[in-house]
């Protein structure tokens, strides 16, 4: 019966298409006897597809489709990023699009990131085979040493696994990296001179001294002061921004070369491997654990230089105000088990995310393998319906993600720096015999910012 019944529908749907077929050519003779109107309407539609032709943008004249204005840009122009002046002229008085951007820059186009990592990791697979050979060499030859009974307690031999952060860091290379690092830290330890710099200028002031009489106030000229308070912070968003910039594409290389080489992977896995790891799984990490990495290393260097600064800042605030440091630094070490339970609470939410996610493009890509046999039997509103029940559940998980991540932070990040600094003048004062000068006040303040 379900034979016979589906030889009927096929034969009812190919009628119907011959039924299309014939009035599709109907239509088609009739429009050859219209006349003057179906030179009319052909004249309207080839107007209409020359409305959508690709209009002329004025950053055309720069060349992006070509080449990026980063590429064509100067050493000078790479530091004050004065290569973007006519993008952003232009998107003042326009609506920016793909076409205006152009293309990418040479260092992040997809095919040679794909083509050096896959070199690179060829590589990395023959040295790790050659490391493991010898190893397993000499873990043979100790092991035929043994008796039976350690021979039994031996541990198994335990190959060294090929290293993808390695590849990538000669894909993208060390030097740019360290240089990344290096431009941060500079930034990072100038970022702390136009601080000592106000805490002179507002002693010299509260001493109410002439200009003359400079000596054994400031360091150097209160002039001289002024203008480095000045130069200082310009100099440290060069070096910031610079640095910024080069994290920014070993982010890029980093997600590119990833995520092609999962792709690859992924044309080449096995039967077995198939079986066990789903679809949702391998788009999830071409997605979103990628992006993760790229996100990690755009704040790569602060990340790394933190630590850095919270001992400066901690040195200085202790100069600053003495034992009453000790205050904050309380603060600060009973709001690690809260950033502790914050963290785990999203973590745990994100992986709902990811799984809701998984179980999405799961369905979605199991319907569009087998839409005619949905289409046939009619089963589109199930399915919508049990897709639309996965979309709702990840919207939810998404929702407290937000709320929850948007509370935690904001209690942490935005009320320790506002509640640690009273914590401390308060014990300043009960602690001190001097009174709080405007000049520590100020110096505080901008350190624990």
């Amino acid at each position: 019966m379900t034979i016979r019944n589906s030889e009927n529908n096929a034969d009812t749907a190919t009628g119907v298409e011959a039924g299309h077929d014939e009035v599709f050519a109907n239509e088609l003779s009739t429009g050859d006897e219209a006349g003057p109107d179906a030179a009319d309407n052909s004249a309207f539609a080839s107007g209409n597809s020359d409305r959508t032709l690709p209009r002329e943008s004025l950053m055309d004249r720069h060349g992006v489709k070509t080449q990026s204005l980063e590429d064509q840009s100067s050493c000078l122009s790479d530091w004050f990023l004065s290569y973007l002046d006519p993008l952003l002229k232009y998107g003042s008085a326009h609506v920016i699009d793909a076409d205006d951007i152009g293309v990418p820059s040479e260092r992040d186009r997809a095919g040679p990131c794909f083509e050096l990592a896959r070199t690179l990791w060829g590589q990395e697979m023959e040295r790790v085979a050659k490391i493991n050979a010898g190893k397993r060499d000499k873990y043979d030859a100790k092991v035929a040493k043994m008796s039976d009974e350690k021979r039994k307690k031996a541990k198994p031999f335990r190959p060294v696994e090929p290293s993808v952060a390695r590849i990538l860091l000669r894909g993208y290379g060390r030097g740019k990296c360290a240089l990344a690092m290096l431009l941060y830290v500079c930034s990072a330890l100038l970022n702390f001179v136009p601080v000592l710099l106000l805490n002179d200028l507002v002693s010299f002031f509260e001493a109410g001294a002439p200009m003359d009489a400079w000596r054994g106030i400031t360091t150097v000229h209160p002039w001289v002061e002024v203008v480095g308070l000045g130069l200082l912070p310009l100099l440290v968003s060069l070096l910031q921004t610079r640095s910024q910039v080069i994290f920014q594409h070993f982010a890029v290389f980093v997600r590119t070369a990833v995520s092609t080489l999962l792709y690859e992977k992924s044309l080449s896995v096995s039967a077995a491997g198939r079986a066990a790891t789903s679809t949702g799984q391998v788009v999830n990490m071409m997605s979103n654990d990628t992006s993760q990495l790229q996100r990690f290393l755009q704040f790569g260097g602060m990340t790394m230089v933190a630590p850095l600064q919270i001992i400066i800042a901690l040195i200085l605030i202790y100069q600053q105000v003495g034992n009453a440091t000790w205050v904050g630094v309380g603060f600060m070490v009973a709001l690690a088990p809260v950033n502790v339970v914050v963290f785990s609470v999203v973590g745990k939410m994100r992986r709902k995310v990811l799984k809701y996610s998984d179980l999405r493009v799961k369905m979605m890509n199991e319907i569009l393998a087998g839409i005619r046999i949905i289409k046939f039997y009619a089963w589109e509103r199930p399915f919508s319906r049990e897709v639309g029940k996965l979309r709702d559940s990840e919207l939810k998980a998404l929702t407290r993600l937000a709320y929850v991540s948007a509370v935690g932070f904001s209690l942490i990040l935005l009320s320790a720096p506002i509640i640690q600094p009273i914590l401390v003048f308060l014990t300043y004062i009960n602690i001190q015999d001097e009174p709080l000068s405007a000049a520590t006040a100020f110096t505080t303040v901008v350190l624990f910012n």
